[in-house]
Protein backbone atom coordinates (compact mmCIF):
# COMPACT_ATOMS: atom_id res chain seq x y z
CA UNK A 1 0.00 0.00 0.00
CA UNK A 2 3.13 2.38 0.72
CA UNK A 3 4.04 1.57 -3.03
CA UNK A 4 0.77 2.86 -4.27
CA UNK A 5 0.52 5.64 -2.18
CA UNK A 6 4.24 6.67 -3.55
CA UNK A 7 2.91 6.19 -7.27
CA UNK A 8 -0.08 8.09 -6.70
CA UNK A 9 1.77 10.82 -5.42
CA UNK A 10 4.43 11.35 -8.04
CA UNK A 11 1.63 11.29 -10.53
CA UNK A 12 -0.42 13.32 -9.10
CA UNK A 13 2.28 16.02 -8.68
CA UNK A 14 3.02 15.46 -12.70
CA UNK A 15 -1.02 16.24 -13.42
CA UNK A 16 -0.73 19.38 -11.18
CA UNK A 17 2.10 20.98 -12.80
CA UNK A 18 0.58 19.99 -16.32
CA UNK A 19 -2.49 21.17 -15.87
CA UNK A 20 -1.37 24.40 -13.32
CA UNK A 21 -4.09 26.72 -12.73
CA UNK A 22 -6.98 23.79 -13.85
CA UNK A 23 -6.77 20.74 -11.55
CA UNK A 24 -8.06 20.46 -8.19
CA UNK A 25 -6.80 17.40 -6.12
CA UNK A 26 -8.98 16.40 -3.07
CA UNK A 27 -6.92 13.89 -1.04
CA UNK A 28 -8.27 11.06 1.23
CA UNK A 29 -12.47 11.72 0.59
CA UNK A 30 -14.11 9.13 1.78
CA UNK A 31 -13.18 5.99 0.22
CA UNK A 32 -10.66 7.53 -2.07
CA UNK A 33 -6.89 8.65 -1.41
CA UNK A 34 -7.22 11.16 -4.37
CA UNK A 35 -9.79 12.85 -6.49
CA UNK A 36 -8.37 14.61 -9.43
CA UNK A 37 -10.83 17.22 -11.26
CA UNK A 38 -9.01 18.80 -13.94
CA UNK A 39 -9.99 21.12 -17.22
CA UNK A 40 -7.76 20.73 -20.86
CA UNK A 41 -6.79 24.65 -21.42
CA UNK A 42 -8.98 25.89 -24.13
CA UNK A 43 -11.70 22.85 -23.38
CA UNK A 44 -15.41 22.83 -22.14
CA UNK A 45 -15.16 19.19 -20.98
CA UNK A 46 -14.30 18.17 -17.12
CA UNK A 47 -12.33 14.67 -16.12
CA UNK A 48 -13.09 13.44 -12.55
CA UNK A 49 -10.61 10.69 -11.62
CA UNK A 50 -10.96 8.79 -8.19
CA UNK A 51 -8.56 6.76 -6.98
CA UNK A 52 -8.78 4.18 -4.35
CA UNK A 53 -5.27 3.31 -1.97
CA UNK A 54 -5.23 0.35 -4.55
CA UNK A 55 -4.41 2.10 -7.70
CA UNK A 56 -2.53 1.90 -10.26
CA UNK A 57 -3.28 -1.55 -9.75
CA UNK A 58 -6.81 -0.89 -9.84
CA UNK A 59 -8.55 1.58 -12.28
CA UNK A 60 -9.66 4.92 -10.85
CA UNK A 61 -13.43 5.80 -10.99
CA UNK A 62 -13.78 8.25 -13.75
CA UNK A 63 -16.92 10.82 -14.50
CA UNK A 64 -17.02 13.38 -17.08
CA UNK A 65 -18.83 16.43 -17.69
CA UNK A 66 -19.25 18.09 -21.24
CA UNK A 67 -21.89 20.05 -22.68
CA UNK A 68 -20.90 19.06 -26.10
CA UNK A 69 -21.12 15.08 -25.26
CA UNK A 70 -24.99 13.34 -24.73
CA UNK A 71 -25.01 11.01 -22.00
CA UNK A 72 -24.92 7.98 -24.18
CA UNK A 73 -21.17 9.55 -25.44
CA UNK A 74 -20.12 9.88 -22.13
CA UNK A 75 -20.75 6.90 -21.59
CA UNK A 76 -18.92 4.99 -24.90
CA UNK A 77 -16.10 8.01 -23.98
CA UNK A 78 -15.31 6.43 -20.78
CA UNK A 79 -15.47 2.82 -22.47
CA UNK A 80 -12.86 3.80 -24.96
CA UNK A 81 -10.48 5.15 -21.65
CA UNK A 82 -10.45 2.09 -20.05
CA UNK A 83 -6.97 1.11 -19.49
CA UNK A 84 -5.33 -2.24 -18.26
CA UNK A 85 -4.32 -1.69 -14.72
CA UNK A 86 -0.84 -2.89 -14.37
CA UNK A 87 0.71 -0.96 -11.61
CA UNK A 88 2.08 1.37 -13.79
CA UNK A 89 0.02 5.18 -13.99
CA UNK A 90 -2.94 5.29 -16.28
CA UNK A 91 -4.01 8.56 -16.07
CA UNK A 92 -2.09 10.54 -18.58
CA UNK A 93 -2.44 7.50 -21.51
CA UNK A 94 -6.76 7.80 -20.58
CA UNK A 95 -6.43 11.45 -21.48
CA UNK A 96 -4.67 10.86 -24.68
CA UNK A 97 -7.80 7.93 -25.11
CA UNK A 98 -10.24 10.53 -24.52
CA UNK A 99 -8.66 13.49 -26.78
CA UNK A 100 -8.47 10.63 -29.74
CA UNK A 101 -12.54 9.74 -29.01
CA UNK A 102 -13.13 13.65 -29.36
CA UNK A 103 -11.28 13.59 -32.84
CA UNK A 104 -12.04 10.29 -33.83
CA UNK A 105 -15.99 11.14 -33.77
CA UNK A 106 -15.59 14.79 -34.83
CA UNK A 107 -16.85 16.80 -31.36
CA UNK A 108 -15.83 19.75 -30.71
CA UNK A 109 -15.46 20.44 -26.79
CA UNK A 110 -13.23 23.75 -27.19
CA UNK A 111 -14.41 26.48 -24.64
CA UNK A 112 -14.74 29.05 -28.26
CA UNK A 113 -16.26 28.24 -30.86
CA UNK A 114 -14.13 27.01 -33.76
CA UNK A 115 -14.30 29.35 -36.74
CA UNK A 116 -15.73 28.19 -40.52
CA UNK A 117 -13.05 26.29 -42.42
CA UNK A 118 -12.94 25.92 -46.28
CA UNK A 119 -15.20 27.95 -48.66
CA UNK A 120 -14.80 31.02 -50.95
CA UNK A 121 -13.22 33.37 -48.10
CA UNK A 122 -13.50 36.65 -50.74
CA UNK A 123 -16.71 35.60 -51.08
CA UNK A 124 -17.22 35.40 -47.12
CA UNK A 125 -15.50 39.02 -46.94
CA UNK A 126 -18.03 40.67 -49.70
CA UNK A 127 -21.16 39.10 -48.13
CA UNK A 128 -19.76 40.27 -44.32
CA UNK A 129 -18.66 43.91 -46.16
CA UNK A 130 -22.32 44.08 -47.41
CA UNK A 131 -24.09 42.93 -43.54
CA UNK A 132 -22.24 45.93 -42.13
CA UNK A 133 -23.09 47.89 -45.21
CA UNK A 134 -26.48 47.01 -44.07
CA UNK A 135 -26.29 46.99 -40.00
CA UNK A 136 -24.67 50.91 -40.74
CA UNK A 137 -27.01 51.83 -42.49
CA UNK A 138 -30.32 50.32 -40.33
CA UNK A 139 -28.12 51.87 -37.46
CA UNK A 140 -28.60 55.31 -39.03
CA UNK A 141 -32.35 55.13 -39.70
CA UNK A 142 -32.26 53.85 -35.96
CA UNK A 143 -30.52 57.08 -35.06
CA UNK A 144 -33.12 59.43 -36.76
CA UNK A 145 -35.99 57.79 -35.40
CA UNK A 146 -34.39 57.93 -31.80
CA UNK A 147 -33.63 62.09 -32.04
CA UNK A 148 -37.52 61.97 -32.35
CA UNK A 149 -37.58 60.32 -29.22
CA UNK A 150 -37.55 60.54 -25.50
CA UNK A 151 -33.99 60.68 -24.48
CA UNK A 152 -33.79 56.76 -22.63
CA UNK A 153 -31.38 57.08 -19.11
CA UNK A 154 -27.95 54.76 -20.43
CA UNK A 155 -26.92 51.46 -18.77
CA UNK A 156 -23.85 53.71 -16.37
CA UNK A 157 -26.85 55.59 -15.17
CA UNK A 158 -28.40 52.17 -13.57
CA UNK A 159 -25.18 51.09 -12.37
CA UNK A 160 -24.86 53.96 -10.30
CA UNK A 161 -28.25 54.05 -9.27
CA UNK A 162 -28.25 50.51 -7.89
CA UNK A 163 -24.54 51.07 -6.50
CA UNK A 164 -25.16 54.70 -4.61
CA UNK A 165 -29.31 53.97 -3.69
CA UNK A 166 -29.17 52.65 -0.47
CA UNK A 167 -33.02 51.45 -0.63
CA UNK A 168 -31.90 49.64 -3.55
CA UNK A 169 -30.89 45.74 -2.35
CA UNK A 170 -28.11 45.30 -4.67
CA UNK A 171 -28.09 41.67 -4.91
CA UNK A 172 -31.40 41.06 -5.87
CA UNK A 173 -30.56 42.66 -9.38
CA UNK A 174 -29.57 40.95 -12.65
CA UNK A 175 -27.48 42.18 -15.66
CA UNK A 176 -28.13 40.89 -19.08
CA UNK A 177 -25.21 41.27 -21.38
CA UNK A 178 -23.99 40.15 -24.79
CA UNK A 179 -20.58 37.77 -24.69
CA UNK A 180 -19.21 37.36 -27.53
CA UNK A 181 -19.24 33.71 -28.27
CA UNK A 182 -21.85 32.84 -26.15
CA UNK A 183 -24.54 35.30 -26.82
CA UNK A 184 -26.72 36.60 -24.11
CA UNK A 185 -25.98 36.05 -20.35
CA UNK A 186 -27.17 36.69 -16.98
CA UNK A 187 -25.46 37.26 -14.12
CA UNK A 188 -26.34 38.71 -10.79
CA UNK A 189 -25.15 43.00 -10.71
CA UNK A 190 -23.13 41.78 -7.39
CA UNK A 191 -20.95 39.10 -9.20
CA UNK A 192 -19.41 41.79 -11.33
CA UNK A 193 -16.97 44.64 -10.43
CA UNK A 194 -17.74 48.29 -12.05
CA UNK A 195 -14.37 49.72 -12.28
CA UNK A 196 -12.71 51.23 -14.80
CA UNK A 197 -12.50 47.72 -17.16
CA UNK A 198 -9.08 49.18 -18.16
CA UNK A 199 -7.80 49.01 -14.33
CA UNK A 200 -9.33 45.29 -13.31
CA UNK A 201 -7.47 42.31 -13.38
CA UNK A 202 -8.25 39.52 -15.73
CA UNK A 203 -9.79 37.58 -12.68
CA UNK A 204 -12.13 39.93 -12.38
CA UNK A 205 -15.92 40.05 -13.88
CA UNK A 206 -16.12 42.57 -15.88
CA UNK A 207 -18.28 43.70 -18.80
CA UNK A 208 -17.91 47.20 -21.14
CA UNK A 209 -21.35 48.86 -20.81
CA UNK A 210 -22.57 48.86 -24.55
CA UNK A 211 -22.57 45.30 -23.90
CA UNK A 212 -25.45 45.73 -21.27
CA UNK A 213 -28.39 44.69 -22.58
CA UNK A 214 -31.25 45.11 -19.87
CA UNK A 215 -31.31 44.92 -15.96
CA UNK A 216 -33.70 42.72 -13.75
CA UNK A 217 -35.17 43.19 -10.11
CA UNK A 218 -35.68 39.74 -8.99
CA UNK A 219 -37.18 38.24 -12.42
CA UNK A 220 -38.70 41.44 -13.89
CA UNK A 221 -37.11 43.87 -16.26
CA UNK A 222 -36.84 47.02 -14.82
CA UNK A 223 -34.59 47.96 -17.87
CA UNK A 224 -34.46 46.84 -21.67
CA UNK A 225 -32.39 48.42 -23.85
CA UNK A 226 -33.51 46.93 -27.51
CA UNK A 227 -37.30 47.74 -26.63
CA UNK A 228 -36.22 51.41 -24.50
CA UNK A 229 -37.85 50.16 -21.23
CA UNK A 230 -36.61 52.11 -18.77
CA UNK A 231 -38.66 51.59 -15.26
CA UNK A 232 -36.13 52.40 -12.98
CA UNK A 233 -36.19 56.50 -13.71
CA UNK A 234 -39.21 56.45 -15.74
CA UNK A 235 -37.05 58.61 -18.62
CA UNK A 236 -39.00 56.61 -22.01
CA UNK A 237 -42.39 57.96 -20.95
CA UNK A 238 -43.85 55.19 -18.41
CA UNK A 239 -43.88 57.32 -15.48
CA UNK A 240 -42.86 54.23 -13.38
CA UNK A 241 -39.75 54.04 -11.63
CA UNK A 242 -37.94 51.04 -9.38
CA UNK A 243 -39.58 51.74 -5.94
CA UNK A 244 -42.56 51.28 -7.50
CA UNK A 245 -41.85 47.92 -9.33
CA UNK A 246 -40.32 47.02 -5.32
CA UNK A 247 -43.81 48.17 -3.93
CA UNK A 248 -45.55 46.04 -6.53
CA UNK A 249 -43.74 43.46 -6.30
CA UNK A 250 -43.56 43.17 -2.73
CA UNK A 251 -47.53 44.14 -2.46
CA UNK A 252 -47.84 40.89 -4.98
CA UNK A 253 -45.43 38.76 -3.60
CA UNK A 254 -46.27 39.01 0.48
CA UNK A 255 -43.52 38.09 2.81
CA UNK A 256 -41.05 37.55 0.25
CA UNK A 257 -38.44 39.62 1.47
CA UNK A 258 -38.92 38.14 5.29
CA UNK A 259 -37.87 34.88 6.39
CA UNK A 260 -40.27 32.71 8.38
CA UNK A 261 -42.86 35.07 7.96
CA UNK A 262 -40.89 37.53 9.41
CA UNK A 263 -40.34 35.93 12.74
CA UNK A 264 -37.16 36.72 14.05
CA UNK A 265 -34.62 39.01 15.21
CA UNK A 266 -30.96 39.70 14.36
CA UNK A 267 -28.63 41.43 16.69
CA UNK A 268 -27.13 44.70 16.50
CA UNK A 269 -23.72 43.31 16.50
CA UNK A 270 -24.26 40.83 13.03
CA UNK A 271 -22.78 37.58 14.68
CA UNK A 272 -24.99 34.42 13.51
CA UNK A 273 -25.43 33.68 17.59
CA UNK A 274 -27.88 36.58 17.82
CA UNK A 275 -30.12 35.34 15.02
CA UNK A 276 -33.41 33.32 16.00
CA UNK A 277 -35.15 31.11 13.78
CA UNK A 278 -38.73 29.88 13.79
CA UNK A 279 -39.20 26.42 13.72
CA UNK A 280 -42.28 24.25 12.30
CA UNK A 281 -44.05 27.50 10.73
CA UNK A 282 -44.30 29.61 13.73
CA UNK A 283 -43.58 27.88 16.62
CA UNK A 284 -41.96 29.06 19.42
CA UNK A 285 -39.34 27.12 19.44
CA UNK A 286 -36.41 29.92 19.12
CA UNK A 287 -33.68 28.29 17.35
CA UNK A 288 -30.16 29.94 17.85
CA UNK A 289 -28.09 29.53 14.87
CA UNK A 290 -24.21 28.87 15.37
CA UNK A 291 -21.99 27.26 12.50
CA UNK A 292 -19.97 25.65 15.42
CA UNK A 293 -16.40 27.05 14.15
CA UNK A 294 -16.02 29.98 16.47
CA UNK A 295 -14.43 33.12 14.77
CA UNK A 296 -11.84 34.94 16.37
CA UNK A 297 -12.99 38.09 14.53
CA UNK A 298 -15.96 38.14 16.10
CA UNK A 299 -14.33 39.22 19.60
CA UNK A 300 -12.28 41.90 18.45
CA UNK A 301 -15.24 43.33 16.22
CA UNK A 302 -17.62 43.03 19.60
CA UNK A 303 -14.94 45.27 21.47
CA UNK A 304 -13.55 42.20 23.39
CA UNK A 305 -9.84 42.87 24.39
CA UNK A 306 -8.01 39.34 24.54
CA UNK A 307 -6.87 39.42 28.46
CA UNK A 308 -5.72 36.28 30.00
CA UNK A 309 -5.94 35.15 33.80
CA UNK A 310 -3.41 33.15 35.92
CA UNK A 311 -3.63 29.94 34.20
CA UNK A 312 -3.50 31.38 30.71
CA UNK A 313 -7.18 31.13 29.83
CA UNK A 314 -8.97 34.38 28.15
CA UNK A 315 -10.73 35.98 30.86
CA UNK A 316 -13.46 36.92 28.30
CA UNK A 317 -14.62 32.82 27.43
CA UNK A 318 -13.73 31.81 30.81
CA UNK A 319 -17.25 33.81 31.32
CA UNK A 320 -18.62 33.51 28.52
CA UNK A 321 -21.88 31.47 28.15
CA UNK A 322 -20.73 30.28 24.56
CA UNK A 323 -19.78 26.71 23.19
CA UNK A 324 -16.38 26.25 21.96
CA UNK A 325 -16.63 22.00 21.23
CA UNK A 326 -19.18 20.11 19.46
CA UNK A 327 -20.19 16.79 19.11
CA UNK A 328 -21.06 15.82 15.03
CA UNK A 329 -20.82 12.82 13.07
CA UNK A 330 -18.58 13.57 9.78
CA UNK A 331 -19.76 13.65 6.78
CA UNK A 332 -17.72 10.69 4.38
CA UNK A 333 -20.27 9.62 1.87
CA UNK A 334 -18.25 10.63 -1.53
CA UNK A 335 -21.83 10.96 -3.15
CA UNK A 336 -22.47 14.11 -0.81
CA UNK A 337 -19.48 15.52 -1.01
CA UNK A 338 -19.29 15.49 -4.73
CA UNK A 339 -23.01 17.18 -4.41
CA UNK A 340 -21.82 19.38 -1.89
CA UNK A 341 -19.28 20.84 -4.47
CA UNK A 342 -21.49 21.16 -7.50
CA UNK A 343 -23.98 23.05 -5.15
CA UNK A 344 -20.83 25.40 -4.10
CA UNK A 345 -19.62 25.31 -7.65
CA UNK A 346 -22.52 26.68 -9.19
CA UNK A 347 -23.40 29.42 -6.52
CA UNK A 348 -19.55 30.52 -7.14
CA UNK A 349 -19.79 30.64 -10.77
CA UNK A 350 -22.18 33.55 -10.09
CA UNK A 351 -20.65 35.56 -6.88
CA UNK A 352 -16.66 34.07 -6.34
CA UNK A 353 -16.50 36.16 -3.75
CA UNK A 354 -17.83 33.49 -1.23
CA UNK A 355 -15.16 30.96 -2.16
CA UNK A 356 -13.93 31.21 1.24
CA UNK A 357 -17.87 30.87 3.07
CA UNK A 358 -17.70 27.55 1.64
CA UNK A 359 -17.25 24.94 3.53
CA UNK A 360 -14.14 22.51 3.26
CA UNK A 361 -15.40 18.64 1.90
CA UNK A 362 -12.67 17.80 4.52
CA UNK A 363 -15.00 19.41 7.30
CA UNK A 364 -18.82 17.82 5.95
CA UNK A 365 -20.63 17.26 9.44
CA UNK A 366 -23.86 17.01 11.22
CA UNK A 367 -23.97 18.36 14.41
CA UNK A 368 -25.42 16.77 17.51
CA UNK A 369 -24.86 19.32 20.35
CA UNK A 370 -22.68 21.67 21.23
CA UNK A 371 -20.93 22.25 24.48
CA UNK A 372 -18.50 23.92 26.86
CA UNK A 373 -15.29 22.97 28.00
CA UNK A 374 -13.06 25.77 29.08
CA UNK A 375 -10.23 23.80 30.74
CA UNK A 376 -7.68 21.09 29.79
CA UNK A 377 -9.27 18.92 32.71
CA UNK A 378 -12.83 19.45 31.52
CA UNK A 379 -11.62 18.68 28.35
CA UNK A 380 -9.93 15.49 29.57
CA UNK A 381 -13.07 14.28 31.44
CA UNK A 382 -15.65 14.59 28.24
CA UNK A 383 -12.92 12.56 26.55
CA UNK A 384 -12.93 10.16 28.86
CA UNK A 385 -16.97 9.87 29.09
CA UNK A 386 -17.08 9.62 25.66
CA UNK A 387 -14.83 6.22 25.72
CA UNK A 388 -17.22 4.49 28.55
CA UNK A 389 -19.82 5.57 26.89
CA UNK A 390 -19.05 3.94 23.18
CA UNK A 391 -20.65 0.47 23.85
CA UNK A 392 -23.60 2.17 24.71
CA UNK A 393 -23.91 4.81 22.05
CA UNK A 394 -22.94 1.93 19.85
CA UNK A 395 -25.90 -0.01 20.35
CA UNK A 396 -28.03 2.96 19.71
CA UNK A 397 -26.44 4.38 16.99
CA UNK A 398 -29.67 3.86 14.07
CA UNK A 399 -26.64 2.43 11.95
CA UNK A 400 -29.18 0.36 9.80
CA UNK A 401 -31.69 3.89 9.31
CA UNK A 402 -29.56 5.80 7.18
CA UNK A 403 -29.14 9.57 7.49
CA UNK A 404 -30.64 11.12 4.39
CA UNK A 405 -29.82 14.47 2.99
CA UNK A 406 -32.23 15.95 1.10
CA UNK A 407 -33.25 19.32 -0.10
CA UNK A 408 -31.18 22.96 0.49
CA UNK A 409 -32.72 25.20 2.91
CA UNK A 410 -31.11 28.30 4.66
CA UNK A 411 -30.96 30.40 8.25
CA UNK A 412 -31.81 33.81 7.07
CA UNK A 413 -29.88 33.40 3.60
CA UNK A 414 -26.48 33.90 5.74
CA UNK A 415 -26.06 30.21 5.77
CA UNK A 416 -27.03 27.59 3.58
CA UNK A 417 -27.27 23.57 4.00
CA UNK A 418 -28.86 20.34 3.25
CA UNK A 419 -31.68 18.90 4.92
CA UNK A 420 -31.68 16.34 6.94
CA UNK A 421 -34.34 14.02 7.28
CA UNK A 422 -33.95 12.46 11.07
CA UNK A 423 -35.48 9.78 11.70
CA UNK A 424 -36.70 9.34 15.42
CA UNK A 425 -34.16 7.31 16.52
CA UNK A 426 -31.60 10.23 15.45
CA UNK A 427 -33.36 12.46 17.52
CA UNK A 428 -33.87 10.01 20.61
CA UNK A 429 -29.76 9.23 20.43
CA UNK A 430 -29.00 12.86 20.42
CA UNK A 431 -31.61 13.26 23.65
CA UNK A 432 -29.63 10.58 25.08
CA UNK A 433 -26.16 11.52 24.47
CA UNK A 434 -27.09 15.18 26.07
CA UNK A 435 -28.82 13.51 29.42
CA UNK A 436 -25.21 11.03 29.25
CA UNK A 437 -23.31 14.52 29.37
CA UNK A 438 -25.64 16.61 31.91
CA UNK A 439 -25.09 13.87 34.58
CA UNK A 440 -21.67 13.80 33.73
CA UNK A 441 -21.01 17.75 34.73
CA UNK A 442 -20.75 18.53 30.82
CA UNK A 443 -22.75 21.64 30.04
CA UNK A 444 -24.51 21.78 26.82
CA UNK A 445 -24.18 24.92 25.54
CA UNK A 446 -26.81 25.28 22.53
CA UNK A 447 -30.14 25.65 24.32
CA UNK A 448 -32.11 24.80 21.73
CA UNK A 449 -33.98 22.38 19.56
CA UNK A 450 -31.68 20.18 17.74
CA UNK A 451 -32.60 20.65 13.81
CA UNK A 452 -30.42 18.17 11.91
CA UNK A 453 -28.71 20.03 8.76
CA UNK A 454 -25.25 19.52 7.15
CA UNK A 455 -23.70 23.50 6.47
CA UNK A 456 -22.71 23.95 2.64
CA UNK A 457 -21.79 28.27 2.72
CA UNK A 458 -22.09 30.59 5.03
CA UNK A 459 -21.30 33.98 4.62
CA UNK A 460 -18.74 35.21 7.19
CA UNK A 461 -18.76 38.42 9.13
CA UNK A 462 -15.06 39.73 7.17
CA UNK A 463 -16.58 38.66 3.75
CA UNK A 464 -19.34 40.40 4.70
CA UNK A 465 -18.02 43.53 5.65
CA UNK A 466 -15.76 43.71 2.90
CA UNK A 467 -18.25 43.26 0.22
CA UNK A 468 -21.48 44.64 1.69
CA UNK A 469 -22.94 41.56 1.17
CA UNK A 470 -24.25 39.73 3.94
CA UNK A 471 -26.48 37.30 2.48
CA UNK A 472 -26.93 34.44 0.00
CA UNK A 473 -29.35 35.51 -3.05
CA UNK A 474 -31.70 32.83 -2.78
CA UNK A 475 -31.68 32.76 -6.92
CA UNK A 476 -28.37 31.29 -6.74
CA UNK A 477 -29.91 28.51 -5.49
CA UNK A 478 -34.07 28.29 -5.42
CA UNK A 479 -33.15 25.57 -8.87
CA UNK A 480 -31.63 23.37 -6.41
CA UNK A 481 -34.08 23.36 -3.15
CA UNK A 482 -34.90 19.57 -4.20
CA UNK A 483 -31.58 18.28 -4.54
CA UNK A 484 -30.99 14.48 -3.48
CA UNK A 485 -27.30 14.90 -1.84
CA UNK A 486 -27.34 11.10 -0.68
CA UNK A 487 -27.18 9.21 2.45
CA UNK A 488 -24.79 8.91 4.83
CA UNK A 489 -24.77 5.84 8.04
CA UNK A 490 -24.39 7.68 11.47
CA UNK A 491 -21.01 5.44 12.03
CA UNK A 492 -18.75 7.64 13.59
CA UNK A 493 -18.86 10.30 16.22
CA UNK A 494 -16.59 13.31 16.92
CA UNK A 495 -15.62 15.76 19.93
CA UNK A 496 -14.25 18.89 17.29
CA UNK A 497 -12.79 21.85 18.53
CA UNK A 498 -14.29 25.24 17.25
CA UNK A 499 -10.95 26.95 16.20
CA UNK A 500 -9.34 27.63 12.69
CA UNK A 501 -7.13 24.64 13.49
CA UNK A 502 -7.04 21.74 11.37
CA UNK A 503 -5.46 18.42 11.21
CA UNK A 504 -3.53 17.20 8.64
CA UNK A 505 -6.60 15.81 6.68
CA UNK A 506 -8.47 19.30 7.01
CA UNK A 507 -10.97 18.30 9.64
CA UNK A 508 -11.60 20.07 12.73
CA UNK A 509 -9.33 19.34 15.56
CA UNK A 510 -10.79 16.71 17.27
CA UNK A 511 -9.47 14.99 21.08
CA UNK A 512 -12.29 12.37 20.96
CA UNK A 513 -13.46 9.96 18.15
CA UNK A 514 -15.88 6.89 18.32
CA UNK A 515 -16.40 4.51 15.14
CA UNK A 516 -19.17 2.19 15.31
Amino acid sequence: MAGNTKVQEIEVSAIKAEFDGTCRIIKDLGEFTHVLTLQPSGKDIIYKFQMTGKYPNAKPNVIIRCPALTEGQIEEMVKCMDTEADGTPMIQTMLTKAEQYLSANNINSSSKPKSGSGGNHENNGRKNKEKRKKRKEKQEEEEVKDEKKASMKTADDVIKRIQWDAELPQDEFLVGYIDRFLGIQEKYFTSFSWEDIASVDYSVLAVPKHRIEYFKYKDIKVWDKPRRIDNVFGSTGSKTTIYDVIANYEKNNPGSTKQDNGNYEDSDDDSDDGISVTIDGGASNSQMYNDDEDDDDDDQAAGFDKELCDDGYDKYWRNKERPNYFLAVRITDPDVAQTTEGIQDTILEHEPRFESCCMPLHCLHMTLCTIGLDTPEQVEHCVSVLNRLKPELASMAPKNIPIILKGISHFFNRALYAKIEGAKELYEFVDHIKLCFKNEGIEIRDNHEFVPHMTIIKVTRPVGNSTGQKYIPPWLYSHKTDVDFGQQVLDNIYLCKMTHERREDGFYVTPACLTF
